[in-house]
């Protein structure tokens, strides 16, 4: 249960990350929608000059002075100049005042052109007016179009942060499920398992013992159980302490694991005490698993405490028997197996 609820809190780990990410680019998003707007006013702004530059050289043509259009014009570049509130751009910052003062210097000069055509108007001043004034209406929509091309590359920026967005809570949301099914696993896991070996408990075990016996009597298949324990385990914690016992009862555990088959059930039933479920298994065969597993534990060096045994009582399901005497005299074989000298097979006789 621990590396569980360490993997789970590594999963979390990554979720919270993601909603770092997921709260950053949000706030990006939302500044760069703030910098949209103001990129809308200076499109704006700049269409205005444009506008306003068109209109002062039409009525100045025309004969009626436009005092007033010039100086809004005048003070739209001041505001974009002085960067007032407004007034800033963000992005291609270099290039719209490079754009700007070009502007600028053009509208310089059709200033001076419409003041020199006020003092006279012959053709020679007009044409000067009107071609500066191409060139101004020339430089201000490339300045308009500057700032549609910041905004369009901002745009461009923001469907990419909107779009990780997305992904990223998509991916919490998916961690998200994925830590609440692995924890519900593991909770399930620990609810039926004994926590030390791995084995079911003493739980699941009536359960599956009650399953497999009514499912023997069903289709008259054969069922035996076989029930063990450690030789002198109290001696083993004595001399070598709780944890080596803990050692050697994990390590049995995995050995009987791995060589039962997959339909068969291992079972902790007490400290020291298993059993296994051996599913379509008479009695003999029953005795000739216990006698390998027996062999095998003998057999292996044991890190914490050296050697060990274990014996076994075998039981073959009877035909009216129920659970609690299949297991009693599996019991019984066990503690004959135990009188009998240790590290040994009892076998329990058929019961009618």
């Amino acid at each position: 249960m621990k590396s569980a609820f360490t993997k789970s809190r590594q999963l979390l780990f990554v979720a919270v990350i993601l909603l770092v990410l997921i709260l950053a680019n949000g706030a990006f998003l939302w500044r760069e929608v703030s910098r949209l707007q103001n990129d809308a006013r200076i499109i704006n702004y700049a269409g205005i000059m444009r506008g306003s530059i068109q209109r002062a050289c039409n009525h100045e043509l025309a004969g009626r002075r436009v005092d007033a259009v010039i100086a809004q014009v005048d003070a739209l570049i001041a505001s974009f100049e002085n960067r007032d509130s407004g007034f800033e751009i963000k992005m291609f910052e270099e290039r719209f005042f490079k754009e700007l003062q070009e502007l600028k210097a053009a509208w310089s000069l059709l200033k001076y052109q419409i003041s020199a055509f006020r003092a006279s108007h012959n053709d020679d001043s007009r044409e000067r007016v009107l071609v500066l004034a191409e060139q101004c209406w020339a430089a201000s929509d490339r300045l308009v179009y500057t700032t549609q091309y910041a905004s369009e590359a901002k745009l461009n920026v923001l469907e990419y942060v909107f779009i990780l967005i997305i992904l990223n809570a998509i991916a919490v949301l998916i961690i998200i499920d994925l830590v609440r099914s692995y924890v519900r696993q593991q909770l399930e896991f620990a609810a039926h398992h004994d926590q030390l070996t791995g084995a079911l408990n003493r739980y699941s075990y009536t359960i599956a013992l009650e399953r497999e016996v009514k499912r023997s009597r069903r289709y008259g298949s054969p069922l035996s159980i076989l029930l063990f324990d450690i030789d002198n385990f109290k001696a083993v914690n004595d001399t070598h302490g709780h944890k080596a016992g803990d050692s050697v009862l994990r390590e049995v555990a995995r050995i009987v694991s791995e060589q039962i088959r997959d339909s068969d059930f291992l079972c902790r039933v007490g400290g020291e005490e298993f059993v296994v479920i051996a599913v379509e298994s008479d009695g003999k065969s029953g005795s000739a698993m216990a006698e390998k597993l027996r062999g095998l534990i003998q057999e292996r060096n044991f890190k914490t405490t050296g050697r060990i045994t274990v014996s076994f009582g075998v039981a073959e399901l009877g035909a009216e028997e129920n659970s609690d005497s299949f297991f009693k005299r599996a019991d019984a074989a066990l503690y004959r197996a135990k009188q009998a000298g240790r590290n040994r097979v009892s076998c329990a006789g058929m019961k009618a």
